[in-house]
C-alpha cells in the first residue's frame, strides 16, 4: 500500500469515526470529495482555499481533533505527501485551537 492510500484509509477512518462518536459531526461532503478525487488531493483543496474541514468545530467542541484531516497531516509520514506551507498551516490552526497531537 502506498503512502498515499495509507493516507487515504487513515483519512476516510477518522472520518467515519468522527460521524459515529461526536454529535453533530457530518462528513459526508468531505467524504464524498474523497472518493472522486483521493484524501491527498481533497486535503490539499482545502488547504489551498484556506478553508478548515468538514466536522472541524464539532471535533473542537468535542475535543477530538484527533480525527479532524488536519490532524492526520501533520502526523508521521503523512506530511511529506504535502507542501511545507499545507503542514504548517494544518499545525497552526491546531495549535491556534489547543491541539498539540
Amino acid at each position: 500500500m502506498t503512502l498515499s492510500q495509507q493516507f487515504q484509509q487513515a483519512l476516510l477512518t477518522a472520518c467515519q469515526t468522527a460521524q459515529a462518536e461526536v454529535k453533530g459531526c457530518q462528513m459526508t461532503r468531505l467524504l464524498q470529495t474523497i472518493d472522486k478525487r483521493g484524501g491527498v488531493e481533497t486535503v490539499q483543496e482545502l488547504c489551498r482555499r484556506g478553508r478548515l474541514s468538514d466536522g472541524f468545530d464539532a471535533l473542537k467542541q468535542a475535543n477530538r481533533l484527533d480525527l479532524s484531516p488536519e490532524a492526520i497531516v501533520i502526523q508521521k509520514p503523512f506530511g511529506t505527501l504535502f507542501t511545507d506551507d499545507e503542514v504548517n498551516g494544518c499545525y497552526d490552526v491546531l495549535v491556534e485551537c489547543g491541539y498539540f497531537g
